[in-house]
């Protein structure tokens, strides 16, 4: 847990935007409508702060949050930083939408997954309408979700944006033990392949995937071939995919480079993290997507040279929304070449808006996870005095 800023605060996602090629960033729904910035099921606030009042976040108004510093999706959309970097600098925000506990639903069985649907496609409404007013581009916006029923989500919600799923599904319910062991059949059964072609056919612009299923003792669990990030298992993740975007979290620091090789996303905790240089040595430059280098990312031989050349790069590179429409073509093609695409240049350059503020989905990107990173709790602390 790198990230030195409160998770999903603006200060740790306008960190993430500036520092990285996006953002990724949790909402809920509060008892009064509003969409909020916030990740865990309970308030995160300290333990002697929740006693007498409601479990969980859904049965909280955003006022009461806010006497604790939470923050909103409008709140985001009005920070010149953010939403400037979103709207017109190709940076991309990858949004997950959190499911209440089954407590807050109601009665009926906890692994019911069609009780919670009409509160999720509410919370997806909310936040299509206000990314709508915000004129933040559909090229640079994913929904996703651990909900099996996303279609009927999307559908519910009139959502016309980019969206995906998160497998294998996490309930909605339990200490992170019990939610990986509910998940265990559902990771064991679904192979990397499987879920690929999933999301294919959902008509999803990338996947989410967790580490597991490409490094580890766990990746030898899922049924089907392996996939990995050296050897033998990289060329067989190179061949399903086929130029299919994918974005790994966790992505720590060490894995950074044999993921980029592989050309995978990083969902990183490590935005802030101070390395100037990659494990191999390689310059270690986050923003490889919207602030593109020419050719691959150079060899330093220490740290005081790699920080050296960084600044440098920061006043010099010229940042995706800046290029001339010739120069976006050739990186498109370099990474075209390199990382296998199977579309053509002419398909990948017309997701490219005239202005430079999108680019295709294949872009190897580095993606603020929760904005600088996850970070330990309580995040929230009281703001209010108490009456």
């Amino acid at each position: 847990m790198s990230g030195v800023l409160p998770e999903n605060s603006l200060a740790a996602l306008r960190e993430g935007m500036v520092k990285a090629d996006g953002i990724e960033f949790d909402l809920r729904l509060t008892k009064d409508g509003h969409v909020v910035l916030h990740h865990d099921r309970t308030p995160m606030i300290p333990k002697h702060e929740k006693v007498g009042r409601p479990a969980y976040v859904e049965d909280w108004t955003l006022d009461e949050l806010r006497e604790f510093g939470a923050e909103t999706l409008d709140d985001l959309l009005a920070d010149p930083v953010i939403s400037t970097a979103w709207r017109e600098q190709a940076k991309i925000g990858v949004i997950e939408i959190k499911r209440p506990h089954p407590r807050h639903i109601g009665r009926g069985w906890w692994n019911d997954d069609k009780r919670d649907i009409p509160h999720m496609a509410e919370l997806t409404h909310k936040v299509s309408k206000a990314l709508e007013e915000a004129e933040i581009p559909v090229q640079s916006t994913v929904l996703y979700a651990f909900h099996p029923r996303m279609p009927q989500v999307v559908k519910r919600a009139g959502w016309t944006r980019p969206w995906s799923r998160l497998t294998p599904n996490l309930p909605p319910y339990g200490t992170g033990v019990i939610q990986r062991t509910v998940a265990a059949p559902s990771f064991i059964r679904n192979s990397f392949a499987r879920l690929v072609r999933k999301q294919r056919q959902a008509g999803s612009p990338m996947m989410p995937c967790a580490l597991d299923y490409l490094n580890g003792l766990q990746h030898w669990l899922p049924l089907g071939r392996k996939v990995g990030l050296k050897g033998r298992g990289r060329e067989r993740l190179a061949s399903i995919l086929g130029g299919f975007p994918v974005y790994v979290w966790p992505a720590p620091y060490r894995m950074e480079a044999a993921l980029i090789n592989a050309g995978l996303s990083l969902v990183s905790d490590s935005v802030t993290d101070p390395h100037p240089r990659h494990v191999d040595g390689r310059l270690r430059w986050k923003r490889m997507a919207t602030a593109p280098l020419d050719g691959a990312m150079p060899q330093v031989a220490s740290d005081e040279e790699a920080a050296d050349m960084l600044k440098e790069f920061q006043k010099e590179v010229t940042p995706w929304n800046e290029l001339n429409r010739a120069d976006q073509r050739r990186h498109l093609d370099t990474w075209r070449t390199r990382w296998g695409w199977t579309r053509t240049l002419d398909e990948l350059m017309d997701e490219v808006a005239e202005d430079g503020s999108t680019m295709p989905w294949e872009a190897v990107r580095m993606v603020g996870h929760r904005g600088a990173g996850k970070t330990p709790r309580p995040v929230l602390h009281r703001v209010t005095p108490q009456t």
